[in-house]
């Protein structure tokens, strides 16, 4: 799988500044177009913030939670999937593009993830691309390594091409024995992830049954079975690439020494 390097903040801006920075981040990844709002959080937020003893923001901690990941999967009409996705596609580079398997022309319209909705854009006009390269000075802010963002663009990459994978049965009229089929997207999706493709094939289309007390079974997932196990992957890889983000603002802002600190706290419900 993809390891992350070691990061450390940017010493050279105050923490006010680093936590105002922490916003286009935890936007880029956990804010999508609703039909209410072009800019809806899809996450719960508790911020305990720490003052010194002359009022001074000395540092603070972000908790996270709720995040929706059914939207990685099923977007409603009208709506979008988390910004991050539509934001690196309108702002990767060519080079990037190439890294990540990606040919020049292909856009959020060919992602299965993107496209259901028929929506692409946001209606306040704001730009993806823009707001890619204002989370990419973010990170950079808050000390994240050009190995860290990498890797996460990456992973934000490889949940695409995940969602693209398609199953196949070798009994087409009953659907059992599913299997991956082996192709670009597939391909993509398990390079990028850090794995060969069998054992990301295996992982998604099988199960080991313990038949006795030293003897398994490998049972074979119907193409349905094989879906569900793919969307499971999908939540999981970016439900871990979120929490990921959190920690690593977290320890951006964290407050060094707490004697004579005060705090106060506040809440942010999903949808906010």
């Amino acid at each position: 799988a993809t390891d992350l390097p070691h990061d450390s903040p940017n010493e050279e801006v105050s923490i006010e500044g680093q936590v105002l920075q922490s916003n286009p981040i935890l936007e880029s990844f956990g804010n999508a177009r609703t039909n209410r709002n072009d800019n809806s959080s899809r996450f719960g937020k508790y911020i305990d913030v720490r003052f010194n003893p002359t009022g001074k923001l000395a540092g603070a901690q972000i908790e996270t939670y709720l995040l929706e990941k059914v939207r990685l999967i099923h977007i409603g009409h009208g709506e979008r999937n988390y910004h991050i996705f539509y934001q690196f596609l309108a702002g990767a580079t060519d080079e990037e593009r190439k890294k990540y398997m990606l040919d020049k022309d292909t856009s959020i319209v060919d992602f299965d993830m993107l496209n259901q909705s028929g929506t692409f854009d946001r209606r306040d006009r704001v730009s993806d691309k823009d707001n890619h390269f204002e989370m990419l000075e973010a990170m950079e802010t808050m000390g994240f390594l050009p190995e860290t963002i990498q890797s996460l663009m990456q992973l934000v990459v490889s949940i695409l091409f995940i969602g693209n994978m398609v199953f196949e049965s070798s009994d087409p009229e009953t659907g059992e024995e599913a299997y991956l089929v082996k192709d670009h997207t597939s391909v993509s999706a398990a390079s990028l992830l850090g794995v060969p493709f069998e054992g990301l094939a295996e992982a998604l289309t099988t199960r080991n049954i313990m038949a006795g007390a030293q003897t398994t079974v490998k049972k074979f997932f119907t193409i349905d079975q094989a879906v569900k196990a793919k969307e499971a992957l999908i939540k999981a890889v970016y439900g871990a690439a979120f929490d990921f983000v959190v920690k690593k603002i977290n320890n951006s802002i964290k407050e060094e020494g707490s004697e004579g600190s005060t705090g106060a706290s506040s809440r942010n419900l999903t949808g906010m």
